[in-house]
């Protein structure tokens, strides 16, 4: 029989209930300094558990020919993802590995959130509590359990207590609540009629088999050809909005027990993508159809959002633009691979575990500089591109004053630490072999620093906030991201002690102040012989280099 457009735009419709969405993703393998996390916990449904990623590596390989079915579903190709294996390419893994952390690995293929609600605090909240199928609950997999088969899941991972010592929880669950779930219910209940031959072999297909997707396939051929396909989609439409209500409801219980048992975890909601967004009509038509899909997986997308402003620690990580393998309609055996070919390739993986560690706080290991002190993220950016460290490994010592042998050094840094053999230096309070000795003399070479009258440079003096400004103006100057002849002559007037800035760093800090490198220590003073603390040169020296980046 072949399908009219009306036929395949029901269908599509179909496929936006069937899509297993979720996210995988990307990482180094050393440990990042910008993360100190001890605890990495995946929760998540096939896509966080790596289904559908090869056991060798490789790219999948999806050519649909019907030789290589039985080869593409095996385990020994790739993983299916039900035994909470870890995957080496799967976001679970490439985030952990990012983070530097353990890994936690607690998604599993078909998980919902009805089941995580019901590991967590006992409520078993589905659709129909008699289960989707002669009382024995069905995952999209048809992989029948029962309650008890949940029990023995929960006491092999013990959710409660992995969330209790997790740092970091991403959770990737709703494609299968709203999904694939509505269309098991949807098939059970067009088929319940057993006075029609062609239901009961659709329903006996499903049972023996397991494959939901080729099984709704037909369940469409069949209303097709009946001339009832509105009585099917009357049905899909209501079911979805009832299975989106649940996950709703379940996923508000599973929120707050999660933070019940772990308030200070971070916690990511990876939201969905479209599963529409590559497949084509044939493959002649490269028609976008995702539109149709826009709907719900917003829908589902700003729910997760919108945790973000009830829970101080949770997040969303958008993976909208997630890669899956294109796929036509017209193929053959387009339901068979269809539930395989939404996962992600291994270019979606990794772009959905960056988006992850886009939104996953970064930390520094110093107990002193925290998140949401005002200068934590000048400090953060300092320490990330090598600029600044620490006094010691866990203190930064924000308040401490800075010398201006540290600037000289870490301008030095800055320029990438050049050699300065053969360069010589007037400074007779330079010795030779001291941590400042080579920036001192890179940094009078170069012109950023001048010194003393008395051939000394006093790199143990404390410095001022302009001193520290004009070196930093030198340097600009130096690499030409400053105009010595730009005198930026307007840009002091707002600050009341503008008189008292020296004449040499007069035109340093017009430039910074035009630049926004320098605010003032208020909106009307500029101290400009005031001593620089660590944040603030930390703070200059953040906001200078992201200005010379985004040139």
């Amino acid at each position: 029989m072949r399908r009219t457009v009306k036929s395949i735009l029901c269908l599509v419709l179909a496929i936006v209930m069937l899509a297993s969405m979720g996210a995988i993703a990307f990482a180094d393998n050393e440990k990042s300094s910008s993360y100190d996390y001890e605890k990495y916990m995946c929760i998540g449904d096939s896509i966080a558990a790596g289904c559908a990623l090869t056991k060798d590596g490789s790219e999948t390989y999806f050519d649909q020919n019907s030789e290589n079915y039985a080869y593409v579903y095996s385990e020994a190709y790739i993983y299916l993802g039900h035994n909470y294996a870890v995957v080496p390419k799967a976001y679970h893994t490439l985030v952990a590995d990012a983070l530097g952390a353990e890994l936690l690995q607690c998604a599993r293929s078909g998980m919902r959130g009805v089941e995580l609600r019901y590991w967590l605090e006992g409520v078993f909240n589905d659709y129909d509590e008699t289960c989707s199928w002669d009382n024995t609950y069905f995952d999209v997999d048809a992989n029948g359990f029962t309650l008890e088969d949940l029990d023995a899941f929960n006491a092999y991972i013990n959710y409660p207590e992995k969330i209790k010592e997790a740092d970091v929880i991403s959770i990737n669950i709703g494609s299968n609540d709203v999904f694939s779930f509505t269309f098991g219910v949807v098939l059970k209940q067009l088929t319940a009629d057993t006075s029609d031959p062609t239901l009961n072999e659709i329903k006996a297909y499903f049972e023996s088999t397991g494959n939901l997707g080729v099984a709704f396939g037909k369940l469409v051929d069949t209303y097709q050809s009946m001339g009832k396909i509105a009585d099917l989609l009357s049905v899909l439409l209501d079911t979805l909005n009832t299975t989106y209500n649940q996950y709703e409801e379940n996923y508000n219980a599973i929120m707050e027990k999660i933070y019940e048992l772990n308030p200070d975890a971070v916690v990511i909601n990876v939201g969905v993508f479209n599963p529409l967004r590559y497949v084509r009509f044939n493959s002649e038509n490269d028609t976008d159809i995702s539109f149709i899909a826009n709907g719900i997986v917003n829908k589902m997308n700003n729910l997760l959002k919108n945790y973000q402003s009830k829970y101080n620690n949770c997040h969303y990580a958008d993976v909208t633009e997630t890669e899956t393998y294109y796929q036509s309609y017209d193929d053959p055996l387009f339901w068979q691979y269809f539930t395989l070919k939404v996962h992600p390739t291994i270019a979606g993986h990794q772009y959905m575990a960056q988006q992850i560690l886009n939104v996953i706080p970064k930390t520094l290991p110093f107990e002193d500089v925290k998140a949401g002190d005002w200068c934590f993220d000048d400090v953060l950016y300092c320490y990330e591109n090598g600029l600044m460290k620490g006094v010691t490994e866990t203190a930064f010592d924000p308040n401490a004053t800075m010398t201006r042998g540290m600037v000289a050094t870490v301008l030095y840094r800055m320029a990438g630490s050049p050699d300065v053999s053969g360069m010589s230096h007037p400074f007779k309070d330079l010795a030779a072999g001291r941590y400042c000795t080579d920036a001192v003399i890179w940094a009078y070479n170069t012109g950023v620093i001048q010194g003393y009258s008395d051939n000394t440079f006093k790199p143990d003096q404390l410095i001022t906030r302009e001193q520290l400004t004009t070196m930093i103006y030198r340097y600009a100057c130096l690499n030409g991201y400053a105009d010595p002849a730009d005198k930026n002559s307007l840009a002091l007037l707002k600050f009341v002690d503008r008189g008292s800035v020296s004449e040499f760093a007069k035109p340093a800090m017009r430039w910074a102040v035009a630049n926004g490198i320098v605010n003032g220590k208020t909106a009307v003073k500029l101290v400009p012989q005031g001593d620089a603390t660590r944040a603030q040169c930390a703070t200059m020296l953040a906001r200078f280099d992201r200005l010379i980046k985004a040139e």
